[in-house]
């Protein structure tokens, strides 16, 4: 992880054969992030350009995502936790979501791992909008984060039943996802 003043910079690789990519993402703390991930899904190559702006609570505000194909994602967080379209459209699906996690990168991750504050042995639940990567599609589901030590975390998908131990550094950026993403520098 390479610091200046404000800015952050952080390269990641997929350890997913089935997937690969790389991401290169700029982090203004904690206040917007911006990410470029290359990868493969479905013998397909794609690359996502993401930005994400961070409330002052450390909830997402605003996530754009477009694709090299021309689709393209605007959505914004209301302080009462309704989220739109940028066409002011409602999304009542995604109602009570406080977090994003975007498929095809780690980043999301922090987010909650940074606003629970969570001391070693306690976990929270939190309802994510999950997005797929390269399509775009949206859908709700329900996380659960619990610190393990004092740099590692256990992620579950209670809706999928899948989970995984992530390690992170000081900031609880994730070092390592193990078969999922790994952090270069």
């Amino acid at each position: 992880m390479r610091q200046g003043t404000d800015e952050v910079k952080v390269v990641w690789r997929s350890l997913n054969p089935d997937r690969p990519s790389l991401e290169h993402l700029h982090l203004s703390p904690w206040a917007e992030a911006t990410g470029t991930v290359i990868g493969i899904s479905e013998g397909q190559p794609f690359t996502l350009f993401y930005w994400l702006d961070l409330g002052k609570d450390g909830h997402p505000m605003r996530l754009r995502c477009d694709v090299d194909d021309g689709r393209h994602l605007d959505l914004s967080r209301s302080g009462g936790g309704e989220w739109t379209t940028a066409e002011q459209e409602g999304l009542p699906l995604l109602r009570g979501c406080t977090d994003v996690d975007i498929r095809v990168t780690p980043f999301t991750n922090t987010l909650p791992l940074r606003r629970l504050s969570l001391r070693v042995g306690e976990g929270q639940e939190v309802w994510a909008v999950w997005v797929d990567v390269p399509s775009l599609d949206l859908r709700p589901t329900r996380q659960r984060y619990t610190r393990t030590g004092e740099d590692t975390y256990r992620y579950e998908n209670l809706d999928s039943g899948y989970s995984n131990e992530i390690t992170v550094d000081g900031a609880r950026l994730v070092t390592l996802y193990p078969d999922a993403f790994k952090r270069l520098a």
